[in-house]
């Protein structure tokens, strides 16, 4: 063989072996697009609360200014809650709820009651254990209103100061439920 014969068989090798071959980065980017892509699908999911709900004060209060956004993401907003089917009984019909791995849930941040467009959204997937065992194993979200961009993920310390208080429902408020549907809350 050519040298310039083995150089060219040695590049198309080195080439095709990246191909098959995902970096972690290229990994970590198709994973980031999974999520992405579940998340953008939440109107599709059931809605929890049919009317949107003022954001409960006190998460208002214990959420810290976020980099992207002036301010609490959580302050003065309706919220309207979506969970995706492996989340849905839990959220609708527990008292005590235990999420399997894989629930996601989203809150839509509306400015005022009657905006049809959130103007961010807050998310939370729960992971496998060991995740995050002192938040119940759940990843936290911060995305744009359209759902296009991550705004930020992971083990955000200011969702999880807030989400501790409720340990005894899986670390989930609840505080958006319709009163219809604590009434039939089974435990």
């Amino acid at each position: 063989m050519t040298r310039i014969a083995c150089l060219t068989f040695l590049t198309l090798l080195c080439f095709g072996m990246q191909s098959r071959v995902p970096s972690a980065r290229t990994q970590a980017n198709a994973a980031e697009d999974s999520t992405l892509a579940s998340l953008a699908r939440y109107k599709e999911w059931t809605l929890v609360n049919p009317t949107p709900q003022l954001m409960h004060p006190g998460a208002a209060d214990s959420c810290f200014i976020m980099p992207a956004l002036a301010g609490s993401p959580h302050a003065d907003k309706f919220v309207s809650v979506f969970v995706n089917s492996i989340g849905k009984n839990p959220m609708m019909s527990r008292t005590w709820p235990k999420f399997r791995v894989g629930s996601m849930i989203v809150k839509e941040k509306l400015g005022k009651l009657d905006f049809s467009k959130p103007e961010i959204l807050t998310a939370m997937i729960k992971r496998e254990a060991g995740y995050n065992p002192e938040s119940g194993d759940w990843e936290y979200l911060v995305l744009d209103g359209a759902a296009s961009v991550i705004l930020e993920r992971g083990k955000l310390e200011r969702c999880a100061t807030c989400h501790t208080m409720y340990k005894t429902t899986d670390y989930i408020t609840r505080t958006y439920l319709p009163p219809a549907v604590v009434k039939n809350l089974k435990d």
